[in-house]
């Protein structure tokens, strides 16, 4: 498959003899991968290839090349490599010299995980980088279960923020496993005044004192004497915010300018030109955050869609799940639009292709989908929508075909 835009893939890799290797690699796996096809692909990197020695090294990254292996292939997308470096990696030479030239793949952006003090003793490239440093590590030789969920859930938090980073910038990163300059991305909190402030407030804290994020939060960022309209709506458009967090409290439904943030940040945009046959549309990501009280009740909101939601008072590290659940929704997002530049050249003419899952408010801001007669596609991410989802979207759609990217780029 041959895309304009490189369509990234994630390479983990860990030595044989590294015990949490294959745990933090599964985790990583479940994370990028939230099932019915969605998400990047994943491969690992741990097990001789066949044909070498019993320590011998794995299956060669694309664009790596080993003389005249026939495992060498070329790279064609953006290969992202995830190499979780302990004491075990840096005391087999082997392995240690094949980090210091994948450091040196100019088609390989890395993100080396420090599992333990040994890891920056790495030679090459890669001591240069930042790495990633979960809390709370090294663990004891029996750890914990909370321990080793808490060093689970760090890596998580920075190996996302990370990707979303990469991808939402992908054209200003330069490979070679060096370069992710760009403005930081920016997540704007909606909450009402009366009884949302509390945890959006916090939210707005977590993001600044943990993450490498800014926030949009109007106590702070409209000066005053400024029009409250057109600072929400030019922040809203902006390219770095790439998010909104929906603090659900009783009082939002009721609350005007919560609707209206939610209704412009949940409009899709559009990303070709009238000149193209085949149409591209982008959503960012909205997550609700429930901030009702056990006795408290709210009206629905037909703007969130299928939006995803949380509930604040019963999680656990709650601001960190809470931001690292957007996140990733961040990731996969931008993974969608790039893997939907693919899924356009297979489309058929007239045909429009999003990078979320559709439902009927989403769908109706596409004019064409507005339009009685005129048969044409909807093609989106993953292997495929329920039946129940697909009926749904049929009564109201019934001159619309609805077609995965699975299905189209089979």
């Amino acid at each position: 498959m041959t895309a304009t835009t490189p369509i990234p893939e994630v390479y983990i890799l860990w030595h044989s003899d590294c015990q949490l290797g294959e745990l933090f690699a599964k985790r990583i796996h479940a994370w990028l991968r939230p099932g019915n096809g969605l998400g990047p692909e994943v491969f690992y990197r741990c097990l001789p290839a066949p044909g070498e020695t019993e320590r011998g090294l794995p299956l060669p990254i694309p664009g790596e090349s080993r003389g005249t292996s026939r495992f060498a292939h070329s790279s064609t997308n953006l290969q992202i490599l995830i190499p979780l470096i302990d004491a075990n990696l840096i005391a087999d030479s082997l392995w240690r010299e094949w980090l210091k030239k994948l450091a040196d793949v100019e088609s390989l952006i890395a993100l080396p995980v420090a599992l333990d003090a040994t890891a920056y003793n790495v030679a090459g490239g890669l001591r240069s980088l930042n790495f990633l440093r979960p809390a709370g590590l090294p663990l004891a030789a029996d750890p914990k279960p909370e321990m080793l969920e808490a060093a689970v859930r760090s890596m998580l938090k920075q190996l996302t923020e990370s990707l979303c980073r990469l991808m939402l910038h992908r054209g200003q990163v330069q490979t070679g496993g060096t370069d992710m300059a760009g403005p930081k991305l920016k997540i704007f909190l909606s909450h009402a005044k009366v009884d949302g402030v509390e945890p959006a407030r916090r939210l707005r804290d977590y993001i600044y004192s943990k993450t490498q994020l800014a926030a949009f939060f109007d106590e702070n960022d409209i000066a005053y004497g400024r029009s409250f309209a057109e600072i929400i709506e030019t922040d809203l458009a902006a390219h770095e915010t790439a998010a909104m967090i929906a603090v659900r409290s009783s009082m939002y439904a009721s609350r005007p300018w919560c609707r209206r943030e939610l209704s412009l940040f949940r409009r899709p945009r559009r990303l070709t030109d009238d000149s193209e046959l085949v149409q591209r549309w982008q959503l960012h990501p909205t997550l609700v955050v429930d901030a009702l009280t056990a006795d408290g009740e709210t009206l629905g909101i037909p703007e969130l869609g299928n939006a995803p939601c949380l509930r604040w008072e019963s999680l656990p590290d709650r601001e960190e799940v809470v931001i690292t659940s957007l996140l990733r929704d961040v990731m996969l997002a931008s993974f969608h639009t790039a893997l939907g530049s693919a899924a356009a050249k297979h489309a058929t003419a007239g045909s429009v292709v999003i990078n979320w899952l559709p439902d009927p408010l989403s769908i109706m801001h596409i004019p064409e989908a507005r339009q009685v007669g005129g048969d044409f596609e909807v093609v989106y991410p993953g292997r495929g929508l329920s039946g129940v989802e697909l009926d749904i979207l049929w009564e109201t759609f019934p001159h619309i075909t609805f077609r995965s990217f699975d299905d189209i780029l089979s």
